[in-house]
């Protein structure tokens, strides 16, 4: 992994903040549900992990592991940079967030959450049922390789037995 810090775009904000997109092999992302209290970014709402850099982060990677780490308890060494995403800060301003990409099997109930409620994997045929920003959405369908969703919501085909859709553990309709 390279240390070195990602260049911020000229005449713009820099890029202080760090996200970690998590892919297991059945093509599922692994999403956080955020607490519901004022003042947060995006509050009750499904993200990627992550959060801004602190004075001690070397790197954007190192905010990320870090990030995942405290969230989840997750620990990936091998993150690989995937997009510079803007999305729009508590204050209204634009945020610049680096984006990395890193593959994980497991199961979300058995991890150590921190911050949020909820952890959990959904196909991206399902996302649009979410409540997760609309720049979210399109990052994903991106990676997955899958057009850029069309409308806001958009509907989604229902996921077929045996995907992971959007009900909670324990829960199969």
């Amino acid at each position: 992994m390279d240390p070195r810090p990602v260049p911020s775009p000229p005449g713009g904000p820099p890029v202080s903040n760090a996200s970690v997109l998590l892919q297991n092999d059945a093509g599922a992302y692994l999403l956080h549900l955020r607490d519901n209290l004022p003042g947060i970014w995006e509050p009750g709402s499904w993200a990627l992990p992550g959060g801004g850099r602190e004075p001690g982060d070397r790197s954007l990677a190192e905010t990320a592991r870090r990030e995942l780490r405290e969230e989840t308890g997750l620990d990936l060494p091998a993150l690989e940079p995937f997009a510079v995403e803007t999305a729009t800060g508590i204050d209204g301003s634009p945020v610049l967030i680096q984006v990395f990409t890193a593959r994980w099997n497991g199961d979300p109930a058995t991890l150590h959450l921190t911050e949020g409620v909820l952890l959990h994997w959904f196909r991206p045929e399902v996302m649009p049922r979410l409540r997760l920003a609309p720049s979210t959405l399109e990052l994903v369908h991106r990676h997955a390789g899958l057009p850029a969703p069309t409308g806001w919501p958009v509907s989604p085909r229902e996921p077929q037995a045996g995907e992971t859709g959007a009900d909670p553990p324990g829960r199969h309709p």
